[in-house]
């Protein structure tokens, strides 16, 4: 059975208690690792700038403490996954455990939330869940 490794389960702890409950349930199934849970100033304001985020600090759902955002990815064959197939599948598993658990979420596949993942977003953050409440 996949388990986080050190670093994940340390950026995870930053995250509200609903993200390490709803993760550490998906990776028993989906083996995934955690890329970022809480973000400092300074990595937002980079990647507001770079375009990889929409928002400018602290208005940020990763700005918050605990962290209200984290972002995952699909951990397929001893690496990382970035492959958007892989990723939109990761997605609806993971939007599953969570309908299950009853923790309210929104993925970066589907901003709108219509289940049209990716051909109606305009901005693609593929490995991004946040909490909606």
């Amino acid at each position: 059975m996949p388990s986080f490794s050190k670093t994940s389960r340390d950026r995870l702890s930053t995250c509200d208690i609903r993200l390490q409950q709803l993760f550490n349930e998906v990776v028993t199934g989906f083996d995934c690792t955690i890329i970022e849970g809480h973000r400092p100033q300074h990595l937002q304001d980079k990647y507001f700038a770079e375009g990889k985020s929409k928002v400018k600090y602290p208005n940020g759902k990763h700005n918050k403490i605990p962290s209200q955002a984290v972002d995952v990815a699909p951990y397929l064959n001893g690496a990382i996954s970035w492959n958007p197939t892989h990723c939109i599948y990761f997605g609806g598993y993971v939007m599953g455990i969570a309908k299950g658990m009853n923790i309210p979420i929104r993925s970066g596949c589907d901003w709108d939330m219509d289940m049209e993942a990716i051909t109606d977003q305009i901005f693609q953050d593929l490995v991004h869940f946040e909490l909606l409440s």
